[in-house]
């Protein structure tokens, strides 16, 4: 095997380039065409990116930020900055103009990298304000643009031309800068130590401001190590490909950004999300790492296939599904713990060749395994796509913990479970239920708060904020975030997530926000998914001219009360949903109701809609 293991990210890069130069190492789209690069000639690149940064005066410790989507131009950007022992701060590019300001005005970034002309906007309108007011980024000396259509804007900003450069510019500045000490682009990587600063990943703030983790090297070798050590036997290096999508500005796609060097594999970078289907046919991957929703939208498209075929050929497809699927198609039957009898075996070998094989091929039809994160993974997607032939290893971890601290096996998942832990992370569950993790892969604390770093870092235990418990086969359950338990005025404490997963299953309901702490009962908002309301509607003959008299029609309320009731009948009386109001509109991350990563902002949507919570609280429940 080829995994390469150093004591910091940089060394295991370089050893990645020299016992694998010529390896094809990524793989990103021109025009129409494929374009295979060499992890030699990806170091190549960077090295020269890396001098252009050292000729812009970037010195080590000092900031740069990477305001991109997830491209080939990211990981280059990511190794160039890090050759120049400066930091990674990398920017979700979905964020606001406001979130981008205050990530480069707190980290203090010398150095932004811009994707495109949507990013030099955002930041466009941040330093026109600083004409009006105080200068709010005085640290930031230069703007760095990968997309060369964006220096046309320019034209309309010629006060910043002069500290704009394009990436090519920045590369022929890394030409001459070499000449100067060849040596110490690599010099720089070699010297680098464990407990460096590596990346500084601003969360997502939930209740407040958004928090830089600061992440070291070791940090993320801590993961890389046990990663091997849990797939050693199940990854072929020459032979696995990695689809890229996830945004590298998360915990997730940061680890995976890293994982090319330790696993030599070929990344391969998807168009974009639309195109994402698309990609897996052509790209054929076998590897990927991804959220809960690829899944299911991929499960919403079956569903509705199924729906339109007999209901015996409905009613067989869930006894497959149901009955333990992928040893019929990964794993022998000698390797089983049960037998599967012959009828189980002949009816998965019919759905394989009408369905399953068809959804195989729509994931390029090599998929071994995805390992999936950030948010709960429905048992019902999970057993589908397990009897389809594709293991999801659903795992679990934070922006501090540097990505994964848990991890279903491949031989032994356990749906409705985030795994054990990883061979170097120690758990234990508080008194109140809540998490708590040892680890080396624990960040080194928040960005100037170190309040903040000692509220969550205990006696050497980091406390996670999220709420579970280990079963007798020692897998972690997670059960809901400590800081959103509702606790009602009779006293009971409510875990208002495991509410709002279970109405995920029901695909006429888009978003759904539980409210009632210091309450005497539950109450919810609802948003619908806009074609599954009118789809409804057609099939049920409602008239309407708009879209907002549609959602107040009697029908559509009976038919969000009847799957509230069918969810209520597997609650206890006091978690019950008493009552509901149907929004025009769904939450944004725009409108601050949403983080860039989707998660609900309970505090904000509370504030905003309290007088819609209240006017369900006057009258009888």
């Amino acid at each position: 095997m080829s995994f390469i293991i150093g004591k910091t990210v940089s060394k295991t890069f370089l050893d990645r380039v020299s016992k694998t130069p010529h390896r094809i190492g990524f793989e990103y789209k021109v025009n129409s065409n494929w374009k295979q690069i060499t992890f030699r000639q990806f170091y190549e690149q960077a090295r020269r990116l890396s001098f252009g940064l050292m000729g812009l005066s970037v010195q080590p410790g000092e900031k740069v930020a990477l305001l991109s989507s997830t491209r080939y131009e990211w990981s280059l950007a990511d190794i160039a900055i890090l050759g120049a022992r400066a930091v990674t701060v990398p920017i979700d590019a979905s964020g606001t103009a406001d979130d981008v300001a205050y990530i480069l005005e707190h980290s203090e970034a010398v150095v932004a990298i811009l994707e495109d002309v949507v990013q030099f906007r955002k930041l466009q309108r941040i330093l026109y304000k600083q004409k009006e007011n105080q200068n709010r980024l005085p640290h930031l000396r230069k703007i760095v643009l990968i997309d060369n259509s964006a220096t046309s804007e320019l034209l309309d900003a010629p006060e910043l031309a002069k500290n704009i450069l394009t990436f090519e510019a920045v590369q022929e500045i890394g030409r001459r800068e070499e000449a100067k000490n060849p040596k110490l682009f690599d010099q720089n990587l070699l010297i680098t130590n464990p407990d460096e600063l590596m990346t500084i990943c601003y969360t997502s703030g939930t209740t407040g401001i958004p928090k830089g983790v600061m992440i070291t090297h070791d940090n993320m070798m801590s993961v890389l190590e046990d990663c091997v050590a849990i797939f050693s036997n199940k990854i072929q290096p020459n032979q696995e490909v990695v689809l890229s999508f996830l945004p590298f500005s998360h915990i997730l796609g940061k680890f995976e950004s890293m994982a090319v060097y330790t696993f030599g594999w070929k990344q391969v970078f998807s168009e974009s999300i639309d195109k994402l289907p698309k990609n897996f046919v052509e790209i054929r991957p076998t590897i990927i790492f991804a959220v809960p929703r690829v899944f299911e939208r991929a499960y919403d498209r079956i569903q509705e296939q199924l729906f339109e075929m007999p209901k015996m050929v409905q009613k067989l497809f869930s006894e497959v599904v149901d009955a333990g699927q992928p040893r019929f198609s990964f794993q022998t039957i000698r390797k089983l713990t049960r037998i599967p009898t012959f009828s189980e075996i002949l009816k998965h070998q019919i759905f394989d060749r009408l369905i399953f094989s068809k959804i195989r091929e729509g994931f390029g039809g090599h998929l071994k395994f995805a390992v999936c994160g950030g948010a709960p993974l429905s048992e019902k997607v999970g057993r589908l796509f397990d009897a389809v032939g594709i293991r999801i290893l659903e795992g679990y971890g934070l922006t501090e913990t540097c990505a994964p601290v848990t991890l279903n096996s491949l031989d032994q998942p356990k749906f409705n479970s985030v795994g054990k832990p990883l061979p170097e992370v120690s758990l234990k569950i508080a008194e109140d239920g809540e998490i708590l993790v040892r680890s080396r892969k624990i960040f080194k604390g928040y960005y100037k708060m170190p309040e903040e770093t000692s509220s969550v870092m205990q006696k050497g235990w980091f406390h996670t904020g999220d709420i579970g418990f280990l079963d007798e086969e020692g897998m972690l359950h997670i059960t809901d975030r400590k800081k959103d338990l509702i606790v009602t005025s009779g006293g009971k404490n409510i875990a208002p997530q495991k509410i709002e997963n279970m109405v995920k299953a029901y695909k006429l309901i888009s978003q759904f926000v539980v409210y009632g702490d210091r309450r005497n009962y539950l109450t919810a908002l609802v948003s619908l998914d806009h074609q599954q309301v009118i789809a409804f509607a057609n099939e049920n003959q409602i008239l309407f001219s708009q879209y907002s008299e549609l959602i107040k029609h009697p029908k559509i309320r009976a038919k969000v009360q009847q799957i509230l009731d069918e969810i209520n009948g597997h609650l206890a009386s006091f978690e019950a949903i008493k009552k509901f109001i149907i929004l025009p509109n769904e939450f944004s991350v725009e409108s601050g109701e949403l983080t860039p990563s989707m998660k609900i902002r309970r505090k904000v949507i509370n504030e905003q809609y309290q007088s819609y919570f209240n006017s369900m609280y006057n009258g009888p429940s």
